[in-house]
């Protein structure tokens, strides 16, 4: 697969790891990739452009114990790319004039699942 996954399996288990931003592709799968960064409790936001195979995220997110930011694929390594370059921003015309452009989605449930 295309995750690193020594490096996954070492920061889940690593104590002072916690309220960790992650940027994937996928939301991984149980017990691998980044399913075991939130398996272990320790993902707050997960911002990615698939996230179908994943139980813990489903329950983690209906849970209110992490947000998820859905992107685009193309918008996703189009950010990466900026950040990696030290642009601060970029403007791509995915989602402008839409419900997601003003917030309509929400980001984070409640515990009882309400938003």
């Amino acid at each position: 697969g295309g995750s690193p996954e020594t490096l996954i399996r070492a920061l889940s288990r690593h104590p002072s790891a916690s309220d960790l931003t992650v940027a994937a592709l996928t939301g991984g799968t149980d017990g691998a990739g980044v399913g075991l960064l939130l398996e272990a409790g320790i993902v707050k936001r997960l911002i990615s452009s698939h996230v179908g195979e994943n139980n813990h995220l489903e329950d983690s997110f209906f849970g209110g114990r992490l947000e998820v930011e859905l992107t685009p694929q193309g918008t996703l390594a189009a950010r990466m790319k900026a950040a990696g370059s030290g642009f601060p921003a970029f403007y791509t015309p995915t989602g402008a004039g839409t419900v997601y452009a003003n917030g309509g989605i929400p980001v984070k449930f409640k515990e009882d699942g309400s938003h």
